[in-house]
């Protein structure tokens, strides 16, 4: 089976790389663990916002080989026997992992779920939504359980606290 994994550093998609290691997979099943550096938009409809600088767009590529690396070493060290490999995507999320998912022939994909409603889904959209509707293989969507947003909320506002 090849299994396709998302991952962009957050809690949703660290619980995502979690429940993949705590599964039993065959030793013939293949990871591909991908990140996707989306492109920053340049109008808000406010107004118009300077294009960004490479420096930007290097930092946030950077930061999507980072998950991908991290995720990658968590799952190799889980499954030593299976192929794990990493990619770095480009263009809109969920378009990008449908796209690699049929051009690698995944027979899974597995990503994680922020969880929001309401105004918050209705600006920001739910990627997990959009590949549920488009990809062309199975779907896993992995949700934090309640507590572990508890966790999350509560750890970001020590940090907004100790970064003061």
């Amino acid at each position: 089976m090849k299994i396709l994994v998302a991952v962009d550093g957050a809690d949703c998609s660290a619980r995502a790389v979690d429940f993949i290691t705590e599964r039993p997979w065959g030793k013939e099943d293949q990871f591909l663990i991908v990140s996707v550096v989306e492109p920053i938009p340049q109008e808000f409809g406010l107004g118009y916002v300077p294009p960004p600088s490479g420096a930007l767009e290097q930092r946030y590529y950077d930061d999507c080989a980072k998950a991908c690396g991290d995720a990658a070493s968590i799952v190799k060290n889980a499954l030593p026997e299976n192929s794990v490999e990493v990619q770095v995507g480009a263009g809109f999320v969920a378009e990008t992992l449908c796209r690699l998912a049929d051009s690698w022939e995944a027979d899974l994909v597995i990503l994680g779920s922020h969880g929001r409603k309401g105004m918050s889904h209705f600006f920001l959209g739910s990627v997990a939504e959009e590949v549920l509707k488009k990809a062309p293989c199975s779907v896993e969507i992995i949700k934090l359980k309640k507590e572990s947003k508890r966790k999350a909320l509560s750890a970001g506002k020590q940090q907004k606290k100790s970064a003061k």
